[in-house]
């Protein structure tokens, strides 16, 4: 166990108890990571190549089991930045006027960059940190830098490789491509070289927090060709439990609900209740949408591979912008008193239970990584359960801020003290399908998984429970098996966090 320690670690014994003066609060430096699985060597993971997340890992406190509160982009950026559950917010998809009615109501919420900015931090937000065109000038020093309207379609010009990046139609985009091209050709190349260049030319007292979001492994599957031939992918990396488990109705794990206009201009119908086959050969049509791989039916092994290998390119591209940022922030000086915290939106599942995507309430769609390495904390790995709406609190531990009291998460400065140390019982994930329709909610536990999903009426669709020790690849639903400990799930998430 290794303590990093430096300015900070002393302001913290001299200081004890009371509140830090601005000029002496740590830096953060927070990545955030789009549609990033645990996919990384740190996690053993063997398909990954990430040495440089491996190496922030090893720096600071890896967090086991973390989960996101809502396993869709805008909805858990929301709710982390927010501090606040996706059921009080009550943003469920990517429209714009649920955000703006959520924000135009007098709930007197303050997101985590106005909080920091509201006591002495320069806050920048560099790429996706709230979801495309929700960020609020409010929150930051500068306007933010998320890249190009439709940033998140780039692609090469395959005629021209030598031209700058284009964005390609939603409708028309293909779903990977592995152009020969320097990394800066591509955004998450470019927003590096913007912080770096930040961090070289900052001369700025206040203590600063700077949010830099990768949009890569988010679809479409795009990264330079050297990051292609990192990898090599055979039978061993295809999804051990590609059905999703017996019995279990599709409500739970179709996660194509948010396509139906998208597969309907292509004559293709997603129904509200779709049989189990309907829904296998319909699944994961986030991806299915895309140019290059089918929009209906079973994915062949061989385009599965290829899929893989696209994204595991992806975690590997923005691993190496992430060693770069880290470097720079070394040479910069501000190294040793800056919080480096590292998290992704939600999981994904390549082809996991039918699915190629996020969306569903599952181990695979909710379990994320996350690293924070702090000054004067040890560094390990926990098993101690985290949610995404804990960071909001456990930044404010660290910078010695009070907390706002608007915040339902739980601080999870004891686990940095102590990673053998607990802050919750169970993590709470909540996901809503056919905008309304049906409501699902799910707590992971030290041992098991719970599943209940609802219909508008309040009737009862499914109930899952799994025994994660058992049955990590979650097939076999002991809810008929194991009444008590159901009903004991049941009760913890009828009685909330």
């Amino acid at each position: 166990m290794r303590i990093r320690t430096g300015h900070f670690a002393g302001v913290l014994i001299a200081m004890a108890g009371s509140a830090l003066f601005a000029n002496d609060r740590p830096n953060v430096l927070m990545i955030a990571i789009d549609d990033l699985r645990p996919m990384l060597g740190c996690y053993g993971d063997p398909r990954a190549v990430t040495p440089n997340i491996d190496a922030l890992a090893e720096e600071g406190m890896l967090f086991e089991r973390a989960y996101c509160q809502y396993s869709k982009c805008g909805p858990s950026r929301l709710s982390l930045m927010t501090g606040l559950k996706p059921e009080t917010v009550g943003v469920y998809g990517h429209g714009d006027r649920d955000v703006a009615r959520f924000r135009s109501g007098d709930r007197n919420v303050v997101t985590v960059a106005e909080w920091l900015k509201n006591h002495g931090y320069e806050t920048r937000s560099f790429g996706k940190i709230d979801h495309d065109g929700w960020s609020q000038l409010r929150d930051w020093s500068e306007p933010p830098s998320p890249g190009r309207e439709g940033e998140m379609l780039e692609i090469v010009d395959e005629a021209d490789p030598s031209a700058p990046s284009k964005i390609a139609e939603r409708w028309d985009c293909p779903v990977m491509q592995s152009p020969d091209v320097p990394d800066d050709r591509l955004f998450a190349g470019r927003m590096t070289n913007e912080v770096i260049a930040e961090f070289e030319k900052r001369e700025d007292e206040r203590p600063f927090f700077y949010a830099v979001g990768f949009r890569r492994p988010h679809l479409p599957f795009v990264a330079p060709k050297r990051y292609f031939d990192l990898h090599e992918p055979d039978g061993s990396w295809l999804p051990r439990n590609p059905e999703p488990p017996g019995g279990v109705p599709p409500v739970s794990w179709f996660s194509s609900d948010g396509y139906v206009g998208g597969a309907k201009k292509i004559g293709i119908l997603i129904p509200v209740r779709p049989n189990r086959q309907q829904a296998i050969l319909l699944n994961g049509y986030e991806m299915r949408s895309y140019e290059g791989v089918r929009n209906l039916g079973i994915i062949e092994k061989a385009d599965q591979l290829k899929l893989q290998q696209a994204y595991a390119a992806c975690v590997s591209y923005v691993d190496a912008q992430i060693g770069r940022l880290l470097e720079a922030l070394k040479k910069s000086g501000k190294r040793e008193n800056t919080i480096v915290l590292l998290w992704s939106d939600h999981g994904w599942h390549l082809g996991e239970l039918s699915v190629w995507g996020k969306m569903t309430n599952y181990e695979t769609g909710t379990h994320v990584p996350l690293i924070i390495d702090a000054p004067g904390k040890p560094s390990g790995r926990t098993a101690s359960l985290a949610g995404l709406i804990d960071l909001y609190p456990t930044l404010c531990d660290l910078t010695g801020l009070e907390k706002p009291p608007h915040l339902e998460g739980a601080s999870l400065l004891p686990v940095l003290d102590d990673p053998d140390a607990t802050v919750r019982d169970r993590v709470r994930s909540h996901y809503v399908r056919y905008n309304g329709k049906f409501t699902g909610d799910s707590i992971r536990t030290d041992r098991y998984r719970y599943q209940l999903w609802k219909n508008s009426e309040g009737e009862v669709e499914s109930e899952e429970l799994y025994d994660l020790v058992e049955d990590p690849l979650e097939q076999s639903n002991l809810v008929k098996r194991d009444p008590d400990k159901t009903m004991e799930h049941r009760l913890m998430l009828e009685a909330g966090d």
